[in-house]
């Protein structure tokens, strides 16, 4: 079997769940049952999409890689990317 992560949001209500299923369409059918059977934990979306277009996700997953985002917080002083201006003398 297969681990699928699917991501559904519809009406500003966000579904996140990892599935396990033999191929894409048993997934899809196991996830809507999941929801019929309320099952799912239904989360906030977040609210900058169109709230009347459905959007789904379905990516198949490794077992043992990082299906979800790190949201914690950086200590003081680690730089995180490039900086969006520079200093110096002006090339005008």
């Amino acid at each position: 079997m297969k681990l699928y992560r699917i991501q559904a949001n519809y009406k500003n209500v966000y579904l996140d769940e990892n599935v396990e299923a033999e191929n894409d369409k048993a997934a899809l059918e196991s996830f809507s049952e999941s929801y019929d059977s309320e099952q799912l934990t239904e989360k906030e979306g977040p609210g900058f999409h169109n709230p009347d277009i459905l959007f789904l996700t379905l990516e198949e997953v490794k077992r043992d890689g990082t299906t979800k985002v790190n949201l914690r917080e950086t200590s003081v002083g680690v730089q995180m990317g490039e900086s969006g201006t520079v200093t110096g003398q002006s090339n005008s």
